[in-house]
This record gives structure tokens, C-alpha cells and sequence, in this order.
């Protein structure tokens, strides 16, 4: 799997590689090649850390297709299609919540939460 990492904490991040692992220096990018897959809570933990990871290739499309909560910052979290914020200001408990749902109910809380 590769990724492409942007590391804005204050610290250094190791990620698992084929052979070993490989350290991106605090404040530093780097890409990943033959990372061990990440899941989506993990990219998600480090990005409430600091650090930006994003897949790359055909696989990247598919991490980020489809209605998902997604950590903005702050303690808060945004409803998101694709770049495309859909509700935002949401908790951590709404968005774990939101991201359970069937892809039918995740369009209808949308609705319910979008009329005034």
C-alpha cells in the first residue's frame, strides 16, 4: 500500500513498511511504499494528532468515496462527501453514530438535519 504522509504534530510518526518501518520527522511529508493498509479509525487517529495520510493510487478514490464523518478539528467533526461538506459542528459521538449507519439512513438523517 502507499501513502503519502504530511506530519504537522509536534512529534516524530513510524509507520510499518515491508522490511521495517519508516519514521516521518515532525513538521515533515514523506511518502509511504509497501506500508502496512491502514484502517480508516487509524488514519483518522492520526489525523486528530497532527498528521495527514492519504492513499494513493486506486485505493485512494475508494477510502474517500461515499457519505462519512470525518474529525474537522476542535472536538468537532463534519459530514462529508468526498472535499464536499455536507453538516458540520457535529461530536464525536454523533459522527461514530453517523458513520454506523446504512448508506439509506446516513441520506436521511442528512435530510432531517438540513431543514429548517
Amino acid at each position: 500500500m502507499e501513502y503519502h504522509v504530511k506530519n504537522e504534530s509536534h512529534v516524530a510518526k513510524a509507520f510499518k513498511v515491508r522490511g521495517g518501518h519508516t519514521v516521518v520527522p515532525a513538521g515533515k511529508k514523506a511518502d509511504l511504499v509497501g506500508a502496512k493498509e491502514l484502517t480508516e479509525e487509524q488514519i483518522e487517529a492520526f489525523e486528530r494528532e497532527g498528521v495527514k495520510v492519504k492513499a494513493k493510487g486506486a485505493k485512494a478514490s475508494k477510502v474517500e468515496a461515499g457519505l462519512v464523518a470525518k474529525h474537522h478539528g476542535g472536538g468537532k467533526f463534519n459530514i462529508v462527501d468526498g472535499d464536499d461538506v455536507l453538516l458540520s459542528g457535529l461530536t464525536k459521538a454523533d459522527a461514530d453514530a453517523f458513520n454506523a449507519m446504512s448508506d439509506e439512513d446516513k441520506s436521511d438523517y442528512l435530510q432531517s438535519s438540513t431543514v429548517d
